[in-house]
């Protein structure tokens, strides 16, 4: 009796694998965008939300995920799945820049957790800038809150830089939640100087525009 070639059964087992692995892939994809599906799509601000500046705003980029980490950002987002998470980031040619980011959790409590964690986060902003900027002088700012849906708190940091081109740098962030939703807004600039009521106007909008 006549044997079948090894290399012919090796191709056809490679040729099945290859099937099988794209049938996965494919799954894979086809659950991913169900999840995405199943995850409402949370409204981002724009730049005419974002406070007035001397040079127009532009938008970065926007999307799924979680963007770029502003000079007070880089909380630790892993637990909360890359579906849940949105961005927006801006920016003007040489004044001043901003970012966005939503949280959208499975249930209320846990956004409650989670902007209990961001608020903390961010109010240790200016610890953590001395520490990073020891030779300047950092101030921690509270601007109080946002009467939005089920509120918004506002902070900045103002550095007063020294022997440096900069003369200085300010941070204002906010975050606000609405149900099970939490966002963040930041914006920098070592240009422009800060305008808190303009910057509350910005985190009301974004609170607003989420659902």
């Amino acid at each position: 009796m006549r044997t079948r070639p090894r290399t012919r059964i090796a191709v056809r087992a490679a040729a099945a694998a290859l099937a099988l692995a794209a049938a996965s892939g494919q799954a894979a994809t086809q659950a991913h965008a169900q999840t995405r599906e199943e995850v409402p799509q949370p409204g981002l601000i724009s730049t005419t939300d974002l406070p007035p500046d001397s040079l127009s705003w532009q938008v970065s980029s926007s999307g799924d995920g979680w963007g770029v980490d502003g000079p007070c950002g880089g909380w630790d987002h892993s637990a909360v799945s890359d579906d849940r998470l949105f961005y927006a980031d801006f920016f003007t040619s040489e004044t001043a820049s901003a970012y966005e980011k939503v949280l959208v959790l499975p249930t209320e409590a846990e956004a409650v957790a989670v902007a209990d964690s961001l608020r903390g986060f961010y109010a240790g902003c200016a610890a953590r800038t001395a520490q990073q900027l020891p030779n300047d002088v950092v101030t921690a700012q509270d601007h109080g809150t946002v009467d939005v849906e089920e509120g918004a708190t506002v902070g900045g940091v103002h550095v007063k830089r020294i022997n440096t081109w900069e003369d200085h740098r300010d941070d204002l962030y906010g975050v606000g939640r609405d149900g099970n939703t939490v966002v963040v807004v930041e914006w920098e600039s070592n240009s422009t100087q800060p305008d808190v009521t303009a910057f509350k106007g910005t985190v009301r909008a974004a609170v607003d525009k989420l659902f």
